[in-house]
């Protein structure tokens, strides 16, 4: 059965500070996230401010994104863990010290599409998101196009959101519920070199005709893989100041899979 993915759009909890809400997604929450079963990869991106667009509306006050969770599953199957396992619902439970919003589009097969150089990645990429909303179906294409023609791109990938289930993700005291501020049809997650800058996206969005209702445009602070091919990484275990610390110490024997077994009952 062909692979889905499911986006989360998050803001942070109304008071938190930026560094709090970073360190408890990553440390707190994503290694809970982690033991969800069916994940075949787990991305956290911590955005900065939005990029601001000429004359694009950017919602109301305190709308901003703080983060997008991208997570991939082998199956429709594999994809039911994030709603009826025990993990599940652990997380919903300490999603209220970490949220004021979380809203999950569950994208059906085919949904998403990912255009890459051949020759590969950048040694330190560069992230942007880029949300759409009212975009016309060749103007969409048109504005990959221009991006593909840009010599600092190395991935593109594009998530239909307008495909996606964004209702089946409830959990008390955080809303879930799309709104005018935080429903986009289109993402495009924009990976290069650090020429392809927040600056040149957003010349590429100026060609965009007719304009669409509304565009964001975030840069992306920090990006951390929790897990891959199926499995946790170690900074999905242990969290980035244990690792850091392990990493720092030399103590590569801290990362043995036999340890990690023996403390958590998986390894990476």
């Amino acid at each position: 059965m062909p692979a889905v993915t499911t986006v989360a759009l998050l803001r942070k909890r109304e008071g938190m500070s930026s560094p709090l809400f970073s360190k408890y997604w990553r440390d707190v929450h994503g290694m809970l996230a982690t033991r969800i079963p069916g994940f075949r990869s787990y991305v956290q991106y911590h955005l900065e401010s939005p990029w601001p667009l000429a004359g694009n509306q950017h919602g109301s006050p305190g709308s901003s994104l703080h983060g997008i969770a991208v997570v991939d599953f082998d199956s429709e199957e594999k994809r039911g863990g994030l709603a009826d396992s025990e993990v599940a619902g652990l997380i919903r439970e300490d999603e209220i010290n970490l949220f004021h919003s979380s809203l999950l589009y569950n994208l059906p097969s085919g949904a998403d599409s990912l255009w890459q150089q051949p020759t590969g990645e950048a040694a330190q990429p560069r992230h942007h998101f880029l949300l759409l909303r009212g975009a016309s179906a060749a103007g969409a294409q048109a504005l990959r196009q221009v991006l593909q023609q840009h010599t600092g791109l190395q991935q593109l990938r594009s998530f239909a959101l307008d495909r996606g289930d964004a209702g089946q993700w409830k959990t008390p005291g955080v809303d879930n519920q799309l709104s005018d501020d935080n429903q986009f049809d289109l993402m495009l997650q924009i990976t290069g070199d650090h020429s392809l800058s927040s600056e040149a996206i957003g010349h590429a969005v100026q060609t965009l005709s007719p304009a669409p209702e509304r565009v964001r445009l975030y840069p992306v602070q920090a990006a951390y893989a929790m897990v891959s091919n199926g499995r946790p990484m170690h900074l999905g275990l242990r969290g980035l100041d244990v690792l850091q610390t392990i990493q720092a110490t030399g103590a590569d024997n801290q990362l043995d899979a036999r340890l990690l077994q023996c403390l958590y009952g998986i390894a990476p």
